[in-house]
């Protein structure tokens, strides 16, 4: 859209020729403020009791300054390393990522070895999330006045038989990864009827579903529309149509992979904690990347604290932000070693 830009930049190193590639990603939109007061300024970069307050200070601002520092010093201080760094900063991230789709669509990040996502994880490593898959269904049916129901086609009544199939047919929670936990599906969104007096002919639904790993879409997908057909086999007039409006696959890197035991190690060594690796719920432009013609090892390593994302007096720990600098440096130099 207009105003809105996305940014690559690439910082290289000494040594090209069969070197790796590291990704660094984060984006920069962020969600509205909301209607609850905030006892600071949202849109100011407040410093109060070793925090920076703001909105999108944990998700995702902080991470992704970070990583522009942590390119700028390795410039600057001409440490040595071989390959590429290269940076994407992406729009639109909170709106079904849709930024990182645009680049990957256009050969982004398909030529990356491995990618950090800079989103909020308190500096610990996230190698999983799940999935987003969100559907919109609307009933179709005829107007009619409200004292005479047996004119008409009541869409809400034929939308609440089907949410009740739904609900009967579909036990999201019955798969499960060991990193993420289960699948989930809530029915969040519902519009029908425009009087009390008036029988309905449209309804509406979205229902949003998170899936993990071993879940097609597809399948998914195909398997609602298979519910509807069954539906409309014993409920007359029953019309119903499925739009999907966000399609986002899950991520998972294995425990084992050498980029993920490379990221521990060099948190371990920067922070002096002993972590594990571990998943999360939401999904992160990765969703995206995946999508690259190339795959590679995802994680997703950032200041900030989740749950303060999307809250009202959102903040980041300044120790947490500048340790997550040399984290960031530390695994480029490691990672981009001219030995490689």
């Amino acid at each position: 859209a207009k105003g809105r830009n996305q940014l690559i930049a690439s910082l290289k190193g000494k040594q090209q020729q069969n070197s790796k590639k590291l990704g660094f990603t984060g984006h920069m939109d962020v969600v509205p403020v909301g209607e609850i007061p905030w006892k600071y300024p949202p849109f100011s970069a407040t410093e109060e009791d070793g925090k920076i307050y703001a909105r999108g200070s944990s998700d995702m601002k902080a991470g992704l300054a970070a990583q522009v520092v942590a390119m700028i010093e390795l410039k600057e201080q001409g440490l040595p390393f071989a390959g590429e760094i290269q940076l994407l900063a992406t729009v639109g991230e909170e709106t079904s990522a849709i930024g990182a789709g645009q680049l990957v669509e256009l050969g982004y990040g398909s030529d990356l070895d491995a990618l950090v996502i800079g989103e909020p994880t308190n500096n610990l490593i996230v190698i999983a999330h799940k999935g987003a898959l969100w559907l919109r269904i609307t009933t179709l049916g005829k107007t009619a006045h409200g004292s005479m129901p047996s004119e008409g086609i009541n869409a809400v009544e034929h939308m609440l038989k089907l949410l009740t199939r739904f609900q009967e047919k579909f036990d999201f929670s019955l798969e499960v990864d060991e990193l993420v936990g289960a699948s989930t599906s809530s029915i969040d969104v519902i519009h029908g009827g425009n009087g009390t007096n008036v029988i309905p002919d449209t309804c509406t639904v979205e229902i949003d579903i998170r899936t993990i790993a071993k879940q097609d879409h597809q399948i998914i997908l195909k398997d609602v529309q298979t519910m509807i057909t069954e539906l409309q086999e014993t409920i007359p007039n029953l019309n119903a149509t499925i739009e999907v409006i966000n399609d986002l696959e899950s991520v998972r890197t294995e425990k084992d992979d050498a980029f993920v035991e490379l990221v521990y190690s060099t948190v371990e060594s920067v922070t002096g904690n002993q972590i594990k690796p571990f998943g999360g719920p939401g999904y992160t432009d990765g969703s995206q990347f995946t999508k690259a013609k190339k795959k590679y090892p995802i994680v997703i390593l950032g200041p900030g604290v989740g749950e303060m994302a999307h809250q009202p007096n959102e903040y980041v720990e300044i120790d947490a932000y500048l340790q997550s600098i040399e984290i960031y440096k530390k695994l480029a130099l490691s990672y981009l070693t001219e030995a490689n």
